[in-house]
């Protein structure tokens, strides 16, 4: 299967980064930029688990056993999913009473996908 951007895409992607770019201090935390390892990358992004992200934004659900019920999985193994998800700040989980409620709080995932240099924050402003 060969990926496209289409425009559409494309163009959503250009108009959130824009916003950022005018007015950062607006969107510190509507983005998160992970950089990671092949491993990590390919054990934190299975089917499953994004299935859970898509499930979480779209449902809304009250809690893990909620969410479980939406997936069609074991509770143990959604929840399991949950805290490693948590742990990346791909989605937040929050406490509401005895429920911890999932949550997406991110517009956009930015991952990089070949490996980056590391370089000095003055070098990365003087391109800016």
């Amino acid at each position: 299967m060969k990926y496209e951007l289409k425009d559409e895409k494309w163009d959503a992607v250009k108009a959130y980064l824009n916003k950022v770019w005018k007015e950062p201090n607006r969107y510190p935390d509507n983005g998160l930029i992970l950089s990671l390892s092949d491993e990590e990358l390919t054990q934190i992004f299975t089917k499953k688990r994004l299935q859970l992200v898509r499930l979480i934004q779209s449902r809304k659900p009250k809690n893990a056993t909620k969410l479980s019920e939406l997936a069609n999985r074991r509770l143990s193994a959604v929840a399991r999913d949950l805290e490693l998800l948590n742990r990346f700040h791909i989605i937040d989980l929050e406490k509401k009473g005895k429920n911890i409620v999932p949550m997406v709080s991110k517009d956009i995932l930015i991952l990089p996908l070949i490996k980056l240099k590391t370089r000095e924050l003055a070098e990365i402003k003087a391109m800016a």
